[in-house]
């Protein structure tokens, strides 16, 4: 079982930067955008907590991981879904960011979307795991 999750979270971790990494690509080629910057710099920040916690996978269970996952998770829904209506509708400044939303719709609402899923399944299992083992200490 340990080792069908870590290579799922690798898989999800790749495809996570795989979809960065486009989605950067199509940042650069519209216009500047300030839902576009402030969307990268937030998975960057994912990015940045997401591979140490896939590097350092080991087989014992560690609250720390957990809650990095649930935070990943957060602000990752955060991002996806709701962050392009808070930039919208909460600056009176107009620029190209609707067309970035619509050019990277996919990979933002869809498989991005997919990815927190299977990291919520992975967290609510070792969740449930980490239960298991403070029961079996106590």
């Amino acid at each position: 079982m340990f080792k069908y999750k870590k290579i799922t979270l690798i898989v999800l971790t790749f495809l996570f930067i795989l979809f960065s990494i486009i989605e950067l690509i199509i940042y650069l080629t519209v216009d500047s955008t300030i839902f576009g910057l402030i969307y990268m710099f937030i998975n960057m920040f994912i990015i940045f907590l997401l591979v140490p916690c896939v590097y350092n996978y080991k087989k014992y269970y560690n609250i720390v991981r957990i809650s990095k996952f649930i935070l990943i998770i957060i602000l990752g829904i955060i991002n996806s879904y709701f962050l392009g209506s808070i930039i919208i509708k909460g600056i009176n400044y107009t620029d190209n960011s609707i067309n970035y939303i619509n050019k990277v719709y996919i990979f933002k609402n869809i498989l991005k979307g997919i990815i927190y899923l299977g990291l919520t399944i992975i967290t609510i299992f070792e969740f449930k795991k980490e239960k298991l083992i403070k029961k079996s200490v106590d």
